[in-house]
């Protein structure tokens, strides 16, 4: 329903702001591809190419940031229609916010634990 706000307003708009890069993802797949980027140079915007990274990661490559923006994977790991940033020098996704609080939470149980241990050999 947006197609053109998207397509044509918007880039208008972060040219001006001088956005240097942007990304559109429409998980519906009305637009074509479904997941692009962008990069701003002397004459608007031009299209960032689609890539195939390792492990069968295809996405499109921030050249600001080093990573690569990712909505699907041709491997074990299939994506679920979320975008994740895909780190090429790592060779690895970026861990989601639930992700990083998940292991957050396993850390600080581990730590009880290991000063529940500390104190029980303190005591004898």
């Amino acid at each position: 329903s947006s197609r053109r706000e998207d397509e044509e307003d918007k880039p208008r708009k972060y040219a001006r702001m001088g956005v240097p890069e942007y990304f559109r993802y429409d998980p519906e797949g009305k637009l074509e591809p479904a997941l692009a980027g962008f990069a701003l140079g002397a004459g608007g915007y031009a299209p960032l190419p689609e890539e195939t990274l390792a492990g069968g990661v295809v996405g499109v490559r921030s050249e600001k940031l080093g990573l690569c923006l990712c909505v699907k994977l041709s491997g074990p790991e299939p994506l679920d229609g979320s975008l994740r940033w895909y780190d090429p020098a790592a060779g690895g996704f970026l861990p989601t916010r639930h992700e990083l609080a998940d292991d957050n939470q396993r850390a600080e149980a581990r730590v009880a634990e290991l000063e529940a241990l500390i104190e029980k050999m303190r005591r004898g």
